[in-house]
């Protein structure tokens, strides 16, 4: 390894090397819950209400290791069920779960359930398809969903559509992403994630390479 930067943060350390002397890079995260390094990319092991789809929590242990330590979390997921309040006294997912040596990745969407609906979103919020109907999400309301759950990182809102968009309706979604970053940013009680990676993460569904 010839050189390194890193990042960190209360709960994380995000490092990228370069393992050759040419431009090869690869990224390491270091989470304060996880007993080991994690490899980026990475892959998510996909949950519902923070446990996971495939597998009962006694054999996740019997997962390769570092790789099954970084689970995706719908914070949409819990809008049936105990309240905010509730789970935050229990002291967030870990705590709840019992899932002490796992990060949680929260990101709004999942790929089944909870899906982003580009026609319903407008300027106060963003819109989603759930389980409890057509619901508008404002940043405020997310917000106390993550510091509720308290997970290692988190995506902002987004306003996510269609590649098949107008350019101007992709500009709005752009605008509506970084002022909806912004005020997550404000809201935020800790920097839990990275302001750069997370830019990229939520404008990925977009075809305006430029803006991406």
């Amino acid at each position: 390894m010839s050189s390194s930067n890193s990042i960190h943060s209360s709960a994380m350390k995000f490092a990228v090397k370069a393992w050759s002397n040419g431009r090869a890079r690869a990224g390491v995260l270091h989470l304060d819950c996880c007993p080991t390094p994690i490899d980026t990319p990475s892959l998510l092991l996909s949950t519902r209400k923070g446990l996971p789809l495939f597998i009962s929590p006694d054999l996740l242990p019997s997962l390769p290791s570092p790789d099954s330590h970084l689970l995706h979390v719908s914070p949409l997921h819990f809008l049936e069920g105990l309240s905010m309040t509730t789970i935050s006294k229990i002291g967030g997912l870990h705590q709840m779960l019992g899932l002490h040596e796992y990060g949680f990745a929260a990101v709004p969407r999942d790929s089944i359930q909870c899906l982003p609906e580009a026609n319903s979103t407008n300027k106060v919020g963003a819109s989603f398809e759930t389980p409890c109907g057509r619901l508008l999400i404002k940043p405020a309301e997310y917000m106390e969903m993550i510091s509720s759950l308290r997970p290692e990182l988190w995506a902002t809102l987004a306003d996510e559509v269609p590649a098949w968009v107008s350019d101007k309706r992709n500009k709005t979604s752009v605008d509506r992403t970084i002022k909806w970053l912004d005020e997550c940013i404000a809201l935020s009680p800790v920097e839990l994630f990275l302001e750069l990676l997370l830019e990229v993460l939520v404008w990925k569904k977009g075809n305006d390479v430029p803006k991406r």
